[in-house]
Parts: structure tokens; sequence; C-alpha cells
């Protein structure tokens, strides 16, 4: 075989295990948003297994072994041939870990796993309405215990923690020492910023807790998102109960909120989060990726960079209530009666230690998430058992914050993550501010800050959207999380950006 013939026939590989995780997506999908009936878990389960086991086959076969080879690859080096063009070569890396991950499990364990997930999940939906936590530990110490045999099966036998392992799934790479690195700097950075805000007056939020008409509140968010970019054509919104995500095709992307709580700003915040997401998904799936696993984010902190860039950076910020503020109060004409832009602004930001990482401010998230993954990392590693875990997050929450969950559904059954097994997956969340806050800094250099915020003060996203596109969205997984951070803002992931923004806008949101 020669290296052409092996890269034809790689991506005729590559493309077939993504046609299944599309199908995977659709199934998820109904389970998530289409109203499946809950007796039906066990079947879907299966269903997902199954297809689970045929991406399996293709992955980790004799076939895709001998490919890899021919065309290099190794540990020594992933990415093949150095004499493969970019986009070849970062097929190569990805089939190459993929098939290291996918050779250390067995059929097995795959449909073993996605009973148990999709067990939990409806079993996690069902407890947080009902704060039944009782009724949610067997399924979670299931999902913890092949969470561990997962790790152990894909570690590398040098010693590394087994969380490390996990991790790597959603942030290849990176390790449990680093993100201990990197959260330790953060933590008290936002517990001193926090504290500093404290003593300052609570801007007014009432009005934000009325009884905005949700089909209105729809119609807004749909308008912003048509601005930032979202291809309707490609795409649609939908309901559930954790928004999220998700890429049933290359022209399919697909994503949720929910409009339960009553707070006009939280579905629409989550609305602008999610897509953010989907940007990526639609921008990543080009010409040169459309159908293969190069369609898609670089890494999980990568695709939350843009997500929480959307979010908060620019829809939280001043020059963008400039120009949406008044089109919301003609939808809102009552609920914002006698309420200005500067109003508005202080109260989408406010900062207040909270029960609910969805609806946390910027300041306080990222102690949310250093206290889920302080937590995960140690059910990993077997020093905390899934009988101690409400204790130890109500404990964690009020060091952290300050507060403490009077019962489970405010406390540790308000997360889907675990119920879908997605250990390793908390600390990109995190991680993703620190990526957002640095390319927001490159962007503002590379077309000037002015321009930059006139330019969403007019309503007009098209300068963010188009250099976020061509900088970071289409390459897809073209590079890594760290080749690209580098190539478009001159250096590695540094924490000192996010905190730069924070500090510049608190400062003047509450006069520090």
């Amino acid at each position: 075989m020669t290296r052409e013939e092996a890269l034809v026939l790689l991506e005729e590989m590559d493309r077939e295990i993504t046609r299944i995780s599309h199908i995977t997506a659709i199934l998820g999908w109904d389970l998530q948003v289409g109203g499946m009936p809950s007796a039906a878990a066990r079947d879907r389960g299966e269903q997902i297994g199954w297809l689970e086991t045929q991406a399996h086959a293709v992955s980790a076969g004799k076939q895709m072994e001998e490919v890899l080879t021919v065309l290099g690859a190794s540990p020594d080096q992933p990415s093949g041939n150095p004499f493969l063009d970019d986009r070849s070569a970062a097929l190569v890396r990805l089939r190459y870990d993929a098939w290291k991950k996918s050779h250390a499990l067995s059929p097995d364990y795959i449909r073993r796993n996605a009973v148990a997930v999709g067990m939990a999940q409806v079993a996690w939906q069902k407890a947080r309405e009902q704060d039944d936590w009782a009724a949610f530990k067997p399924h979670l110490e299931l999902n913890v215990s092949l969470a561990r045999e997962r790790a152990a099966l894909y570690g590398s036998g040098d010693g590394s923690p087994l969380y490390d392992a996990l991790l790597d799934i959603y942030e290849p790479g990176m390790t449990s020492v680093r993100v201990d690195e990197i959260f330790a700097s953060m933590e008290s950075h936002l517990r001193s910023l926090l504290n500093r805000i404290s003593g300052k007056p609570v801007p007014r939020q009432d009005f934000l807790h009325q009884n905005y008409p949700v089909d209105v509140q729809e119609r807004f968010s749909r308008k912003v998102l048509a601005d930032m970019g979202f291809d309707f054509s490609r795409g649609l919104t939908g309901l559930s109960a954790h928004p999220f995500t998700t890429t049933l095709g290359s022209h399919d992307i697909r994503i949720t909120t929910n409009y339960k709580d009553k707070s006009v700003a939280e579905p629409l915040f989550s609305t602008i989060h999610e897509g953010g997401h989907a940007l990526y998904e639609q921008a990543a799936s080009n010409d040169m990726t459309s159908g293969t696993s190069l369609a898609g984010g670089a890494s999980l902190a990568l695709h939350e960079s843009q997500s929480r860039l959307w979010e908060n950076i620019i829809a939280r910020s001043p020059a963008f209530w400039t120009h949406y503020y008044p089109v919301f109060t003609t939808l809102f004409p009552h609920e914002t009666e006698g309420i200005s832009r500067d109003d508005f602004v202080r109260a989408i930001n406010v900062v207040r230690p909270s029960l609910i990482r969805t609806a946390s401010d910027e300041v306080t998230y990222g102690l949310h998430i250093i206290l889920r993954y302080t937590l995960e990392k140690a059910l990993i590693s077997g020093e905390l058992g899934v009988d101690d875990l409400p204790s130890a997050w109500n404990d964690g929450m009020e060091r952290l914050l300050g507060v403490r969950p009077r019962n489970a559904a405010q406390g540790v059954l308000q997360d889907i993550h675990w119920a879908g097994g997605d250990f390793g997956y908390f600390p990109t969340y995190a991680l993703g501010n620190l990526y957002g806050a640095q390319f927001w800094y490159a962007m503002r250099r590379d077309m000037g800050a002015e321009a930059v915020d006139h330019g969403i003060e007019r309503g007009d996203l098209s300068l963010v959207r188009e250099w976020l596109k061509n900088n970071i969205l289409r390459h897809g997984s073209i590079y890594t999380a760290r080749t690209l951070v580098e190539k478009v803002t001159g250096s590695p992931l540094d924490a000192v950006w996010f905190a730069r923004y924070l500090d510049e806008k608190y400062t003047a949101l509450y006069d520090l």
C-alpha cells in the first residue's frame, strides 16, 4: 500500500466513523429533546451502544492500524510522516489518537457504558426534578466505576494520575498538574476580586425576574443568533433540561435552551453561549473538512472559548447593549419601564455568589468549576466516595463561595455531565474563559480596539464574526489548541489576559 493509497483509505474510514457519530447524535437529540418515553431509556442506550461498537470496529480495526503504520504514525510521530501537509497530518494525528483509545476499549465495555449512560441521563432528569439524590446515586456509582475503568485502560503506564487519561479526552495534552497550577492562580485572583466587589452595593435585578413572554424572548434570541451569524438553514433550536449543542450532520448543527426559570437573562445568555458553540461547528465544516473528524473544535476548551467570548465578553458588554437595548425595550416595554441601558448592563453583570453554575457570574463561575474539578478528580482517584459526594459538594460551596445548598437539586444534582459519564470535561469551561480573553485582546490588537467596539455598538457583529472565523473557526481540528493559540495570539495560553479582562470590566462597573 502506497502512502497516497493509505491517505485515501484513511479518509474513507474517517468519514464512515463521522457518519456513525452523526447518527448517534440524532438518537441523543431524541433522548434529550424529542420527548422519548422514560421506559425507552435502555432500548435507546443499547441502540447508541450498537452504533458506537460499529464506529469502534472501524476506529480500532486492523485496517486502521495498517494504514496508520504506512503513514508513519507512532507515539513519537503522532501526525505521521513529516512530509504530509497540515490537513493530512491532522487527520493522521486525530485517527491515531482515536485508534489508541479505541484499541484500549472492548466492544463489551462500550456497550456497558452506553447503556449505563443512557439510563443515568434519564434517571438524572427525574432525580433533579424530584430532588431525589438516592434515586440517582447508584447510577453515578456505576458511571464512576466505568470512568475509572476507562481511565485505567487509557492510562499511559507512566504513573500519571488516572484522571489525566480522562482529561486528555477533552483537552489533549493537558495534565492535572498544569490545571492545578492554573486553577490555583485563578482561584486566588477570583477570590480577591470577589472580596473587593462584595463591599459594594448590589445593583437591582428585580426587573429581570418578571413574566417575560416566552415567545417574545424566543424572537429576540433568534435575532441575536442571526446577527451573530448562526445559519438557520444549517441548524435549529430546541428545548432541553440542560442547554447543549450537537452536530447531527455537516449542515445540521442544533442548540437548545430552556425557559423554566423566571429570568429573562438566563435563557438569553444560554442561547448566546450555545450559539457560540454552533458558530464553531458551522464554520469548521467547510470545503476542507466537511464530513470528516476535522470538522469540529480543536479542543473542548477552544470550543468553550467561543461560547464564553460571545456570551460574556461581547453580549454582556455596554457596547452590545448600546444597539440591542432599544430593540429589547421595544419588545418588552412594560418590563423595562424606567430602566436605563446602564441599569440593565449592571443587572446582567451582578457579581454575587450563587448556587447554580449556569446562572453564575463571570467572577464566581470559575470557582464553581474549581469545585467540580476537585471533586471529580477525587472520585476518580478513590479519595472520595459517591456516598460522601453531597456533603463534600456542600462544604466546597461554602468554602469557595460562602453559600450552602439547601438540597441536592441545588447542589450535586444540578449538572448533567456526570450522568453522561463526562469526567474530565469540567476544567475545559474555565480554560475556555482563559482562551477567550486571550483571543479577545488579540482581536483588538489586530483590528483596533475602537473599530471592534464601534462595530458592536452599531449592532454590526461582522468584524468579530469574521475575525474569529478566519483565525480560529475555519481551521476546525487541523491544528491543536496549543498550536492555534500561539499562531493567533503569539504566545501560549496565559491566564493574565482573563485576569486583565475581569479587572478592567469590573473596576469600571463597580467603581473599584
